[in-house]
C-alpha cells in the first residue's frame, strides 16, 4: 500500500479528532506566571497565564483584529492585547475597548476559553466540553520518600500514539538501547497480558536481567559487576501517558512518569518526571538527567523515521504494518483500545449530526 505524503490534512482524520476528547498536558505548572505564555494543543493555538492564582487557557488571538494575546500582557486580571489594548477576562469575555469603550456592551465579543487543569506539576488542557477521562495520577509526586526530578520537555516529529508506543515496545530495548538498557545478545522478550482498569491499561514484566551500569549501580548500592534484576510495572493512562515503576533486586525504586501531548497530529511534546528512593541527593540528579537523556537520543531518530507518522488505526491504514504476536502484545492492546474509542467518538458525531 503506498503511504500517504505527511503534508496531508489531518483535520478530519478520526484519531485526530478523537484526541480532542481527553486532557493533554500543555505545559509545567512551575512554567506559567502571571504574565501571557502561548502553547499549541491540537494546532490550537492558545494563552495561558496565572490569573488570582489559578490558570487560565484562552484562544491566543483578539477577536478585533486577531493579534496573539501571549505578546501582550496581564492587566488587572485579564488579557490585554498588546495591538490595541482590547481585554478579556478568564471566561474570554471582552470587557474593554479603549477606542470606543461604548461597544463593548453592544458588541459583546468573546473568544474560546478551555478547559485547564493543574496536576502532578503539569497544567492540562481539554479542548472537548466533557474529558473522556480523568487526569493521569502520579503517586510518588508527593511522597516524601522520593526526589523527584522534572526532565526538560522535548519534541518530536512524530504521533502522540507512537510516542506512547516507542515507550512501552520491549523488543526494540536489545537494538535501539543495546548497552543502557538492551543487549543485542538479548533480543527475546516475554509475553505480557495486558488488562484494563478504569482508565488504564496495566500490564507486568517480572524482573528481568539489564546490563550494569557503573554510576547508577553504585548509586543503587548492589554489588557486583554483571546484569541487575529489575521488575518493571506499567500504567498507559488513555490515551498517552505511562507510568514505570521499576523494582530493582535490593527493593529501591525508580520511577518515570511521561505524558506526552499531540502539538499536531504529528508533532508532540513530551512532559516527564523521575523520581527514585534511593541516592536522594541532589548531586545524582545530573547523572539520571543525562542517563534517560541518552537513551531518548537513541529513539528519537528511529520513531520520527516510522511511517506514516500517525499511528496506523483505522481503515486500510491498518494494513502498513504487521505486528507480532506476543512480542508486540502491550500495542495491540493499546490500539485496540483506542479504536474503541475512536468508533465511540464517530458514533458520537454522528448521532449529534442526526439529533
Amino acid at each position: 500500500m503506498k503511504i500517504e505524503s505527511e503534508a496531508r490534512d489531518y483535520s478530519r482524520h478520526p484519531l485526530y479528532l478523537t484526541m480532542h476528547r481527553f486532557w493533554h498536558p500543555v505545559a509545567y505548572s512551575s512554567e506559567v506566571a502571571d504574565k501571557p505564555m502561548q502553547v499549541t494543543l491540537l494546532d490550537q493555538h492558545m494563552v495561558v497565564a496565572r490569573i488570582e492564582g489559578r490558570v487560565v487557557a484562552l484562544a491566543d488571538r483578539c477577536a478585533h483584529r486577531g493579534a496573539a494575546l501571549s505578546v501582550g500582557m496581564i492587566v488587572d486580571g485579564q488579557f490585554e492585547c498588546p495591538y490595541h489594548g482590547w481585554r478579556y477576562d478568564a471566561a474570554g469575555h471582552c470587557t474593554r475597548i479603549p477606542a470606543r469603550n461604548e461597544m463593548v456592551a453592544m458588541m459583546k465579543p468573546r473568544i474560546p476559553a478551555f478547559h485547564v487543569c493543574e496536576s502532578v506539576g503539569i497544567v492540562w488542557v481539554c479542548l472537548d466540553p466533557e474529558p473522556k477521562f480523568p487526569v493521569p495520577d502520579f503517586p510518588e509526586f508527593d511522597d516524601p520518600a522520593y526526589r523527584l526530578q522534572q526532565g526538560p520537555a522535548y519534541d518530536w516529529e512524530t504521533s502522540a500514539p507512537r510516542r506512547l508506543e516507542n515507550f512501552v515496545d520491549f523488543s526494540h530495548f536489545a537494538f535501539v538501547h543495546d548497552g543502557s538498557i538492551g543487549s543485542r545478545s538479548r533480543p527475546e522478550v516475554d509475553t505480557v497480558e495486558p488488562w484494563r482498569e478504569g482508565h488504564v491499561l496495566r500490564f507486568e514484566r517480572p524482573p528481568i536481567k539489564e546490563p550494569s551500569v557503573g554510576q547508577k549501580r553504585k548509586m543503587l548500592g548492589i554489588e557486583g559487576e554483571d546484569w541487575i534484576a529489575v521488575a518493571n510495572s506499567y500504567r498507559v493512562t488513555m490515551p498517552h501517558t505511562v507510568h514505570l515503576r521499576r523494582s530493582f533486586e535490593n527493593g529501591k525504586h525508580y520511577v518515570l512518569m511521561m505524558a506526552a501531548s499531540p502539538i499536531s497530529a504529528v508533532k508532540t511534546r513530551s512532559f516527564w518526571w523521575i523520581a527514585r528512593d534511593f541516592a536522594t541527593e541532589p548531586e545524582n540528579d545530573g547523572f539520571l538527567l543525562d542517563f534517560e537523556r541518552v537513551v531518548l537520543e537513541q529513539d528519537k531518530p528511529v520513531i520520527e523515521s516510522q511511517q506514516p507518522k500517525l499511528a496506523p488505526m483505522v481503515g486500510e491504514e491498518v494494513r502498513l504494518e504487521l505486528p507480532v504476536g506476543g512480542a508486540d502484545a502491550v500495542t495491540l492492546a493499546y490500539r485496540r483500545w483506542y479504536m474503541e474509542l475512536i468508533k465511540e467518538t464517530q458514533s458520537g458525531a454522528v448521532a449529534a449530526t442526526v439529533a
